[in-house]
């Protein structure tokens, strides 16, 4: 389990994002052998406040490690989906989604717009509530990661006001240039975003640091983000 955070759904369900490594197994004849490992992501939930757990199906497709979920409005409104951003190998994120709340995902895909470096980084994911006017989807998502595709380092904050569509992701507002790694993302009241994230000047784990950001509509209606 983790890093990162848990989510409360709508529903009021608490969703913990995860990963395991199971072991896939062939038959030989009818002896069943130990064929290969792999990652695959997974959220254990809770629908009375945490007094019992239960665990959702491991998502299948690509490999997916260390993995965060943010709920997002579907392109029917009655029904939200619970949206998986993993990191994942072959140099880009791995995504997948879920119709029922995390009791199983559809399989996973590549984000060919969110990049990994060659052994990939954790990165984190937030939902939050489209600013008023916006005519895009009801709910948006932020992203933080490093931006560099080949080493870790400037971690990027990543916006996308259309989270059905890959090709939403716009380009990324750099938070801190130089060496970084994991980071976790949290929104806070008042339209005011949160980010712990490890960071340093030779690597990536000298200190943690906290920032505080908000997004801005500038005159020509663009969406924009700044240091609070």
């Amino acid at each position: 389990v983790g890093p990162g955070h848990g989510v409360q759904l709508d529903s009021g369900r608490l969703v913990v994002p995860a990963y395991t490594y199971y072991v896939h197994r062939f038959l030989c004849g009818v002896v069943p052998l130990p064929c290969c490992t792999r990652q695959h992501a997974l959220v254990f939930y809770s629908d009375d406040g945490g007094r019992s757990w239960h665990s959702g199906a491991l998502v299948s497709g690509r490999q997916m490690g260390e993995c965060q979920v943010a709920e997002i409005s579907g392109s029917d409104a009655r029904q939200p989906l619970l949206y998986c951003n993993a990191r994942a190998r072959r140099g880009c994120r791995a995504v997948a989604f879920s119709t029922n709340r995390g009791l199983r995902f559809q399989r996973s895909e590549p984000c060919r717009a969110l990049g990994e470096p060659p052994r990939g980084c954790q990165g984190s994911v937030v939902s939050f509530a489209a600013p008023a006017g916006a005519g895009d989807a009801p709910t948006w998502l932020l992203y933080s990661h490093p931006t560099d595709r080949h080493r870790r380092r400037d971690l990027g904050i990543y916006l996308n006001p259309s989270p059905l569509d890959e090709g939403s992701w716009q380009r990324p507002w750099v938070l801190h240039p130089g060496p970084a790694g994991y980071s976790d993302l949290a929104v806070c009241p008042g339209g005011i975003f949160g980010c712990l994230f490890e960071c340093g000047t030779t690597s990536t784990c000298e200190e943690i640091t906290f920032c505080l950001f908000t997004l801005e509509t500038s005159d020509d209606g663009k969406q924009n983000l700044k240091a609070s």
